[in-house]
């Protein structure tokens, strides 16, 4: 292994702090570790896994659609993607209603919706006291406004991101992304893509009521 002068190599002030721990001796710098994969070090994705194949395995032993639907907070859609779907190469994520759209066709919203809100330093609603919707397009109407937000940002690419919202008490308000929501209220926009939180006291509520009315992110 040829060795290098750390003179030569690191910053003056980064140098200078390694000295004081190692000075004159000759260390060995291992490389960086591969990064896991989104979800892997929570666990989360092995849940999702086993969630997932938990619902294969019972549609497979005779139970329908809007039972399992039912039995696990996910909207029948959902539950279609998941036992209906192939097996898939996780899709590219960004921050985009495209990117958002290719994660709730293949059955993996939650995903998307998870690296959103980490990305943002906001953590996942419980899912042992909220179910996520799939992608839709929800009137803008029925959320409620914050009327203390500021526009801040401009508003090119800014309106491509879907909304991330909760439905509890009948009545829908923002979890994140009120300035997002404010500009497509400045635009006149009437409806926008949007992942739904939806609190498991009222899943019949929603289902009944807007569930079947929203336009799907397909």
């Amino acid at each position: 292994m040829k060795y290098e002068n750390a003179k030569d190599i690191l910053p003056a002030s980064l140098l200078k702090e390694v000295q004081k721990y190692a000075e004159g001796k000759a260390i060995y710098i291992p490389k960086c570790e591969k990064t896991k994969g989104w979800g892997e070090a929570s666990g989360y994705r092995e849940k999702l896994n086993k969630r997932n194949a938990l619902i294969c395995s019972r549609y497979a032993a005779g139970a329908g659609i809007v039972e399992l639907a039912e039995d696990f907070y996910l909207s029948p859609e959902s539950i279609k993607k998941i036992v209906y779907g192939k097996k898939i190469k996780l899709p590219v994520y960004s921050p985009s209603i495209y990117s958002a759209k290719q994660y709730s066709d293949a059955g993996v919203g939650e995903e998307w919706v998870r690296i959103y809100l980490e990305n943002g330093g906001l953590e996942t609603p419980d899912g042992e006291e909220f179910f996520l919707s799939e992608l839709v397009k929800i009137p803008l109407r029925l959320i409620e406004d914050d009327a203390d937000v500021i526009i801040n940002k401009k508003s090119d690419g800014y309106t491509d991101v879907p909304l991330i919202a909760l439905f509890e008490g009948h009545r829908f308000r923002s979890y994140c992304g009120e300035e997002n929501l404010a500009l497509l209220r400045k635009e006149k926009k009437n409806a926008h893509w949007a992942f739904i939180f939806v609190s498991h006291k009222e899943y019949s509520y929603y289902l009944n009521n807007f569930g079947k009315q929203f336009q799907r992110g397909t």
